[in-house]
């Protein structure tokens, strides 16, 4: 193959469009941007509502489904139906170890090995990382031929090197996008989960100690749902917060704008607040976390903490030195020029060519299909409960699609 010639690309992901989340939202801007070079692009996810197309496309991404909820036997038939789309690729990028584990589980004996690789999300992990996850993880490096981090703290947690840990791209990109006045800075913004680990309960503190102890005029936007809401309005009704709570809402970054602070710990909406021109607050409640929003590249242009006060007199002292908080905007704002999904796309495309050019002789048949059966006790992914910090609407809004076309 040469180095110019395009590439047939299929990725193998839990679920895409029309849900919603993190790994969807990579996985679909990255598409986009391979497409735009020129290469092909297939998505084969899994169908959890058991009403969606076998068939779509989306922006010439083709998509292809299966029925994720029904018994292993009826998946496994029915991918194997559609392992012509396998044998033609010429590359295989699966999303996570888990999904990798069932692709071997499903495929086993037809995986070709030569073609395989695996992106690990950063949202996937979480804290305290079980043993289990780190042995995975370490196993899953001898089942392809390169892995690709989103994100540098990946690695210390499940103690496992990348060949790459690109930066993420952003969409819209931050040239394209209008500037808006920075509202008064009495107003901030919180798109995430409202999970125990998103830092929710520790912004709403943070804004109690600013209005009751500190006297000063504040007030949260809170865009996004999860377990935690009930609580949250009954402790916001009982102390008489000025916060409102807005539900899960498409495209809530697009809301950022109207507030001169960002509350936000997901990377994309990190990154999207500093496109933005908003000063990013961080909140972090665990030691995974801690290094999430401290250990990349985005982290020295925003401010984090672990605590409420500490959030709250950082607020306060941004609140009172506007030209702190200024160049500190302008800075972010610089940084988030860089990120292009484009350059992350080549980056990627470039270990997928370096791996496919170099000699490799791979296990045999009898190897994979070993392989294949280990991965069948391992994989139980369409059975084990969501992990409590998988990304969710409100945290990784996308920007709005067109509607998906039945492929003919």
């Amino acid at each position: 193959m040469n180095n110019g010639e395009p590439l047939n690309i299929l990725f193998f992901v839990h679920r895409f469009y029309p849900s919603i989340g993190g790994v969807e939202k990579y996985i679909y801007e990255l598409s986009r941007s391979l497409l735009a070079s020129g290469h092909e692009v297939t998505v084969v996810a899994g169908d959890h509502t058991g009403s969606l197309p076998p068939s779509e496309s989306c922006e010439r991404i083709a998509i292809r489904r299966f029925p994720a909820t029904r018994s292993p036997l009826r998946c496994r038939l029915h991918l194997l139906r559609m392992r012509s789309l396998f044998r033609h690729a010429d590359v295989i990028s699966v999303s996570n170890t888990h999904m990798l584990e069932y692709y071997w589980r499903m495929l086993g004996p037809f995986v070709d090995m030569r073609k395989l690789f695996l992106i690990r999300h950063g949202m996937s992990c979480v804290y305290p990382v079980p043993v289990s996850d780190a042995v995975r993880a370490k196993r899953s490096l001898g089942l392809v031929r390169g892995v690709v981090h989103d994100g540098h703290f990946i690695e210390k947690w499940l103690k496992v090197r990348a060949n790459l840990c690109p930066d993420q791209g952003l969409s819209p990109e931050a040239d394209t996008l209008e500037p808006v006045a920075e509202p008064p800075p009495t107003f901030a913004s919180f798109v995430g989960r409202l999970e125990p680990d998103s830092g929710i309960r520790l912004y709403i503190e943070a804004v109690r100690i600013l209005t009751r102890e500190y006297g000063r005029s504040f007030h949260l936007d809170v865009y996004g749902d999860g377990s935690l809401l009930p609580t949250l309005r009954a402790v916001v009704a009982r102390d008489a917060l000025p916060v409102r709570f807005h539900g899960r809402t498409p495209n809530a970054q697009e809301f950022l704008s109207r507030s001169c602070f960002a509350f936000v710990d997901g990377r994309m909406a990190i990154q999207e607040a500093m496109a933005r021109r908003r000063v990013v607050v961080a909140a972090y409640v665990d030691p995974l976390k801690r290094d999430y929003v401290s250990g990349e590249a985005f982290s020295p242009y925003l401010f984090s903490a672990c605590d409420a006060r500490t959030l709250a007199e950082t607020v306060r002292r941004l609140i009172d030195r506007p030209e702190e908080r200024s160049a500190a905007v302008q800075r972010a704002f610089e940084h988030a020029r860089t990120l292009q999904w484009s350059r992350t796309a080549d980056e990627i495309v470039g270990l997928w060519r370096e791996k496919l050019a170099a000699p490799w002789a791979g296990p045999t048949l009898w190897r994979r299909l070993w392989l294949s059966i280990r991965m069948a006790k391992a994989s139980r992914v369409w059975r084990r409960p969501t992990a409590p910090n998988t990304p969710s609407l409100a945290e990784c809004p996308p920007q709005a699609i067109p509607a998906l076309h039945p492929i003919g």
